[in-house]
């Protein structure tokens, strides 16, 4: 009986360990499944975050792989070039240029068209501008004459049948009268009509009384064209004879050398030494000195002046323009800069100056280029080109 009993219990054991086992080994296969599904979502993310698709067995935990540094990626897609556009002022192809006969010559940038007007030797003269901008304009005439002193003595000539002579082209009517014999009384009175340069306004006297050109003005006008223009201007008058007529002085003024060199504001301080070297190459051959002197030679020494001392001249006409008013220039291209959409900035290595559309300054981080501040004197100076951001 005691053998039975103990068998039983053994039994009863045995039955007890194996079903123990038994739940064991579920629970364990199920901690199994659960984590082969965990694998398995792990292998799904790591699928979708790169790009390598190696079977792995599932028996082994694949490594996952560090995410992706996107930094440099993003910097390099913020990242902007800068890139330079060189001025018209600074690749010139210049050309000779002369007159039909071989009096004269002038050299120019290949875009500019040159007109000489030769109807006689004393009022020699030529017109030049860009056929790109042809509100660039250089005019340069030995003597501009008659300017008579008076509307009552243009009246004179025109009732008393002077102006019928040669045909009605008599420039003694033709031409404005002249009541301010200056040079800024020129620009104002007689070059609307003269020179279809009208409103024009003083802005500076570069130099007074100068021996070729009188008074040297820095001025504004209209151009032919219809637009404004800003310029360096000259011409010394003087009173050629007096006349007197019935009370009336029916003498007149003449001007020698009138010089324009203009443009407008927004690329005038760019052209003006580009115009200077055009003045500065002007050549007059012996023959014309010659020929003219056989028709005026009181006017002789002053072509050959001209011819001799150009270089000199042209640096005398830089050397005062860069000396007279800048407050006015460095407003003029501030507004003009303002009105554009642009503004100027420094290159720090080479000092040259460009422009850069409004608000490079604000998003450029480097250190090479700085913008101008306010008032600076480099306003003045030419403009290599312009910045843009690829």
């Amino acid at each position: 009986m005691k053998k039975r009993i103990a068998l039983y219990i053994c039994c009863v054991m045995i039955l007890n360990l194996a079903c123990a086992c038994s739940s064991k080994t579920e629970s364990t296969t199920k901690k199994t499944k659960k984590t082969k599904v965990s694998k398995a979502t792990t292998e799904a993310t790591d699928v979708i975050d790169d790009t390598d698709d190696t079977d792995v067995p599932d028996d082994t935990v694949a490594p996952k792989k560090a995410p992706k540094d996107t930094t440099q990626a993003t910097t390099t897609a913020l990242a902007k070039q800068v890139s330079v556009q060189l001025n018209d002022t600074q690749q010139i192809n210049w050309v000779e240029v002369k007159d039909p006969y071989g009096y004269t010559s002038i050299k120019v940038p290949d875009t500019w068209q040159v007109e000489f007007i030769l109807t006689d030797l004393i009022g020699y003269g030529l017109i030049a501008h860009d056929t790109t901008c042809p509100d660039r304009i250089f005019v340069f005439k030995l003597l501009a004459s008659p300017f008579l002193k008076s509307k009552a003595a243009h009246d004179f000539w025109s009732k008393n049948a002077y102006g019928d002579y040669m045909g009605g082209t008599n420039d003694f009517v033709k031409n404005p009268y002249l009541t301010s014999p200056t040079t800024e009384g020129f620009f104002t009175e007689c070059a609307p009509d003269y020179l279809t340069m009208p409103n024009f306004s003083k802005i500076a006297v570069l130099e007074e009384n100068n021996a070729i050109f009188g008074d040297l003005l820095e001025g504004t006008c209209t151009s032919p064209n219809g637009n404004p223009i800003t310029g360096v201007f000259g011409g010394s008058v003087w009173n050629t004879i007096d006349y007197p007529m019935n009370g009336i002085d029916c003498g007149w003024y003449s001007v020698s050398n009138v010089l324009v060199m203009a443009a407008p504001e927004e690329d005038y301080t760019n052209w003006i030494p580009v115009m200077t070297e055009m003045f500065n190459s002007i050549y007059f051959s012996e023959q014309f000195m010659q020929d003219r002197n056989r028709e005026w030679a009181q006017i002789i020494g002053t072509s050959q002046y001209l011819s001799k001392m150009a270089d000199q001249m042209g640096d005398m006409i830089m050397d005062t323009w860069n000396k007279s008013m800048e407050t006015y220039d460095i407003l003029s291209q501030m507004r003009s800069d303002s009105t554009l959409g642009r503004e100027r900035v420094v290159d720090n290595e080479t000092g040259e100056i460009y422009y850069a559309p409004n608000g490079f300054s604000g998003e450029y981080d480097g250190t090479r280029y700085s913008p101008l501040s306010e008032n600076d004197p480099r306003y003045r100076d030419p403009v290599v080109g312009t910045l843009t951001y690829d």
